[in-house]
């Protein structure tokens, strides 16, 4: 019962924050301001250097985070270019 609570605990923070691109993307393609570009691609390479360490570690939480993060920052920085 314990780990299954943890594995939901996991997933629900995996949520709250690959998903905090969101409003930033929001803001830049409603208002034109966005988030400096260095600081998407750094968040861009560091996201993916975790996402191969994930894959490596056969982490599903970990991974799908990943891939989420990559996702919202590249929509993010497709929004600012």
């Amino acid at each position: 019962m314990k780990d299954t609570i943890l594995l939901y605990i996991g997933w629900v923070g995996m949520g709250c924050l690959q998903f905090n691109s969101i409003p930033a993307i929001i803001q830049a393609v409603e208002a034109g301001t966005s988030t400096p570009i260095p600081t998407v691609i750094l968040t861009i390479i560091g996201l993916s250097c975790y996402l191969a360490h994930s894959i490596n570690r056969k982490d599903t939480l970990y991974t799908t985070g990943n891939i989420v993060g990559i996702t919202g920052n590249l929509i993010l920085l497709w929004c600012i270019l």
